[in-house]
């Protein structure tokens, strides 16, 4: 009996030891605590529109003070977060920079937290149901004009991991609605799982990739999300030649290292941009050991999703990028 009893204790102290040994990796790779809320001019609103038979939602945010035919950013998630998340996740810098140059900025929701973007396959929900996104996207934008009468030549989109896939989508598929787009961790499809076209003009275009990024590879390969494949992909730098040469851009690039600013990080960012007419069209920033991240100096990712850089601010290069910082 006094064995049984010393066995179960071992057994109990075994089983202790092993789930604080859990806590404590799902605390160092997996927990980051929310960042808070800035103060701001105004408050987000969550929105809800039928559209395609299902009911969508959307944080808004609109600031105290708009300018007349106000600018509308779109910030798109990636999958498996929301708006609410994509917006804690980018700092809540996109607010406070509305606030300071009056725009607008909109936060919606992926169908089951995913967007049915160029990609080919039925490896999300809303694949398989072939949820219409583009058509969401763009009765959001419509309802914005109604409602603020929005610039339509001041539609922005940016677009972090499956929601800078679904920006490619939009902007390849509706010529002239977007104004320019950013993708953080993204890049297109191989040419034989793609679905979107090839060639066809699209807006300017800002993309930020990170070389120790192990859910979309810098250098082209399949897509990872810790374990659920999620198609393949072509290299950063053949995206940005992408398109370069369906906008017949100039395919000489002029290279720039940033500013290392800290000298314990271990991260560095190089940045490419092709011009046409003489202004920035394409422009690549490699963040050289960054991860699958928004890079920026508020929000925390989970260890787990790799490098942080303190080089580059994304939302502030985006803003600068789409002509809104003033």
């Amino acid at each position: 009996m006094k064995k049984i009893k010393k066995n179960v204790k071992i057994i109990g102290f075994s089983l202790l030891g092993l789930i604080i040994i859990i806590a404590a990796l799902f605390l160092f790779y997996v927990y980051t605590p929310v960042p808070k809320e800035p103060s701001l001019t105004s408050a987000s609103h969550r929105n809800t529109l039928f559209f395609d038979n299902r009911s969508r939602s959307y944080i808004s945010y609109s600031p105290q003070v708009i300018k007349p035919k106000p600018a509308l950013l779109i910030v798109l998630h990636g999958t498996g977060i929301d708006g609410a998340q994509v917006r804690q996740w980018t700092g809540f810098e996109f607010d406070q920079m509305a606030d300071k140059y009056g725009f607008l900025v909109a936060y919606p929701d992926g169908y089951d937290k995913d967007w049915n973007d160029c990609r080919k396959g039925l490896f999300s929900k809303t694949k398989k149901e072939n949820v219409d996104d583009v058509g969401f996207i763009k009765t959001l934008i419509s309802g914005y004009q109604k409602k603020f009468d929005i610039d339509p030549a001041k539609v922005y989109l940016f677009g972090y991991s499956s929601g800078g896939n679904m920006t490619f989508r939009v902007a390849i598929q509706e010529e002239g609605l977007i104004a320019g787009i950013t993708t953080i961790s993204a890049s297109l499809p191989t040419p034989e799982t793609n679905e979107c076209e090839l060639t066809g003009k699209t807006p300017k275009i800002m993309l930020v990739n990170g070389t120790g990024d192990n859910i979309c590879p810098y250098n082209g390969g399949e897509l990872n999300l810790f374990g659920s494949k999620k198609g393949f992909a072509i290299s950063a730098q053949a995206t940005a030649e992408n398109f370069v040469k369906r906008n017949t851009v100039n395919p000489s690039a002029v290279k720039i290292q940033l500013p290392h600013l800290t000298t314990t990080d271990q991260t560095s960012v190089d940045r490419q941009v092709w011009n046409k007419d003489g202004k920035a069209f394409v422009e690549l920033f490699t963040v050289n050991g960054g991860g699958h991240v928004i890079p920026q100096q508020v929000a925390k990712f989970p260890r787990i999703m790799g490098k942080m850089t303190g080089d580059l601010d994304a939302p502030k290069e985006a803003i600068a990028f789409f002509g809104l910082d003033h």
